[in-house]
């Protein structure tokens, strides 16, 4: 049965999308915590922020959880129960989630460089390598003229843009592997900044356009082509600082290359 569209102030879940969001509550805890060391207070302040949103969708909420399993369970039973969810209550929830997950990082104080520029914009009709524009306009639901071949794993408001480091592909080529600029899904290339503070719950500044960074995204077979030994799991968060970033839009706005980018947080 086809599940129906939910608009959320500017962004729409379309199809399953709302169900996948909810069924991966807990992975987006975990990317939220990913190199970071939020206190037992941060956490459990999240997750009472977190459970004050989902438990009414859940229909229960236990407490005596760990912070990362409650919030999982509370995204899980929430995404059983989404054909008989409160449209409202629904909404509200996607609209206000970030603001709990974002505090998870609230704690660190990132290393590094904050400014960047932008070394490449890239989109395609589906599939990767993605093709080199100038400049691109970024909207609500992401880069203007750019698709996915499949929406299964893609394509929801948190994942509108997918960026990546310049300096990282550099360093892969150099080493050997048949790695270019774009060839991963990348929509926007940045040079400069030290990748290892742009972590889901930071602000990017692109052009005039603003995104959030939402989640790590997760490498798949499909990338094992750019690298000499087939090892693509070089990009996954769980690996190293070298993970691609999904980023949900805040402001839409045009971006060329050799922009400006600021990351705040």
């Amino acid at each position: 049965m086809a599940r129906p569209t939910v608009v959320v102030d500017n962004w729409t879940y379309e199809g399953v999308d709302a169900h996948r969001t909810l069924q991966h509550l807990g992975d987006l805890w975990l990317h939220h915590v990913h190199g970071r060391m939020p206190s037992s207070d941060t956490q459990q302040q999240s997750a009472d922020g977190l459970a004050t949103l989902f438990a009414p969708l859940a229909g229960r909420d236990d407490a005596t959880l760990a912070p990362h399993q409650r919030v999982k369970s509370l995204g899980e039973r929430a995404a059983a129960r989404l054909d008989e969810l409160d449209p409202t209550a629904l909404q509200h929830a996607l609209r206000e989630m970030w603001a709990p997950l974002a505090a998870l990082g609230a704690d660190a104080n990132g290393a590094g460089a904050k400014h960047g520029v932008v070394a490449g914009l890239f989109l395609s009709n589906g599939g990767v390598p993605k093709s080199a524009v100038d400049s691109v306009e970024i909207g609500w639901r992401g880069v203007l003229g750019d698709r996915q071949a499949s929406r299964q794993h893609h394509g929801r408001p948190w994942q509108a843009v997918c960026l990546w480091s310049a300096d990282i592909v550099g360093e892969l080529a150099q080493a050997g592997h048949p790695i270019g600029p774009g060839s991963a899904g990348e929509n926007v290339s940045i040079r400069g900044l030290v990748w290892s503070t742009a972590r889901p719950g930071a602000c990017l500044t692109l052009g005039s356009a603003v995104v959030s960074l939402a989640a790590y995204a997760i490498p798949c077979s499909k990338n094992a082509r750019w690298f000499s030994d087939g090892d693509y799991a070089r990009m996954s968060h769980e690996r190293s600082d070298r993970s691609r970033l999904y980023a949900r839009v805040e402001q839409p706005g045009r971006v060329s290359v050799g922009d400006a980018v600021r990351c705040d947080g």
